[in-house]
C-alpha cells in the first residue's frame, strides 16, 4: 500500500509541475517584467538587469533562508494563474463546443444553416449534370463540393461552431443509424471497449483538453497586457490562442473519428452484454430498436 501511494503522489507531484508550476512561473515572471516594463519601454533589458540585481543583492543579505524563502513563495504563487486557468479552460471548452446562450449562438448556427444549405445545392446541381450527360468532370466537381459542404458541418448546423457541429454529428450520425441515443450508449460502450480502444479515447480526450487549457493561458498573458499595458504579452496572448485552437479544432475530430469507430466496431459488444443475440453478418434495425427499449426500461 506504501508503494501505490508513493506511486500516486509521485503521478500527481508530475502533474503538478507540468500544469501549474512550470507554467505558472514562467506566467509570473512574464508579469513581473511587464509591471517593470510596462508600456513605455518594453525591450528595455538593461532595467529587467538591474532590478534582478537588485533581488539578487536582496537574498544574498539574508542568506540561504532568503533564498529558500523566494523559492517557497514562486512556487506557491504559481499555482495560483495555473488555477484561473483551470476556470478559464472549462470557459474555453464551451465556446468551443457550445450551445451558446442567447441570441449570438442563435444567429451565427442560422447562418451556418444557410451556408451549408447553400453548398448542399451545388453539390445537388452537379450531380444532376452528371447523371444527365455522364462527364467525368461534373462527377468530380460534386465530390469537391461535397468535401466543401461537409468543411462546414457533416449535418445541418445546430451549434455555432465547426467543433461544436463535430460533436452534434457524431450524436445525430448514431441516434440516426441505430437508433440509441449517444449518450445512453456511451457509458455501456465504454464498459465494453477493450483497454487499447480505451487508451486511444483517453489520449485524444487529453490532447483537447490540453489545447484548452493552452488557450486558457492565453487569455491570461491578454488579460496581463490589459492590466499593465505591456503589449508584447498581448501578441504572445494572441498567438497562443490561435494556436490553441487550430490544435484544439483538430485534436476534437480526431476524438470524434475515434468515437465514432468505437460505436460501429462496439455495438454487438453492447447488445450480447445486454442479453440480445446479435448473428454473424449484417444486423437487423429491430436488433438495435430492442436494445434501445433494453437500455430505457434500465435508466
Amino acid at each position: 500500500m506504501s508503494g501505490l501511494l508513493d506511486a500516486i503522489g509521485g503521478k500527481l507531484a508530475e502533474r503538478w509541475v507540468a500544469l501549474l508550476a512550470l507554467p505558472g512561473i514562467l506566467f509570473l515572471g512574464t508579469a513581473w517584467a511587464a509591471h517593470v516594463l510596462g508600456a513605455g519601454r518594453p525591450f528595455d533589458a538593461a532595467r529587467l538587469l538591474r532590478e534582478v540585481e537588485r533581488l539578487a543583492g536582496w537574498t544574498d543579505g539574508h542568506g540561504a533562508a532568503g533564498v529558500l524563502l523566494v523559492l517557497v513563495a514562486l512556487l506557491l504563487l504559481a499555482v495560483v494563474p495555473g488555477l484561473v486557468v483551470q476556470l478559464l479552460a472549462h470557459g474555453v471548452r464551451l465556446l468551443w463546443l457550445g450551445p451558446w446562450p442567447g441570441g449570438t449562438g442563435e444567429r451565427l448556427v442560422r447562418r451556418r444553416r444557410v451556408r451549408r444549405a447553400r453548398a448542399d445545392e451545388r453539390v445537388a446541381e452537379h450531380i444532376r449534370r452528371y447523371e444527365a450527360g455522364g462527364d467525368p468532370a461534373e462527377l468530380a466537381a460534386a465530390h469537391a463540393a461535397e468535401a466543401r459542404r461537409d468543411g462546414i458541418s457533416l449535418v445541418p448546423p445546430a451549434r455555432p461552431t465547426r467543433m461544436g457541429d463535430r460533436i452534434h454529428a457524431l450524436e445525430h450520425r448514431v441516434g440516426e443509424y441505430y437508433g440509441v441515443p449517444f449518450v445512453t450508449l456511451w457509458p455501456r460502450l465504454w464498459l465494453a471497449a477493450p483497454e487499447p480502444d480505451r487508451a486511444e479515447i483517453r489520449a485524444a480526450a487529453a490532447s483537447f483538453d490540453a489545447a484548452a487549457r493552452l488557450s486558457a493561458w492565453g487569455q491570461l498573458y491578454v488579460l496581463l497586457a490589459a492590466a499593465t499595458w505591456w503589449w508584447p504579452a498581448l501578441i504572445a496572448g494572441a498567438v497562443v490562442m490561435a494556436a490553441a485552437w487550430r490544435t484544439g479544432r483538430e485534436r476534437l475530430f480526431v476524438l470524434a473519428d475515434l468515437a465514432d469507430a468505437l460505436v460501429d466496431l462496439r455495438m454487438r459488444s453492447v447488445a450480447r452484454a445486454a442479453g440480445l443475440p446479435v448473428p454473424p453478418g449484417p444486423v437487423a434495425p429491430v436488433t438495435w430498436e430492442e436494445l434501445d427499449l433494453l437500455l430505457r426500461r434500465r435508466r
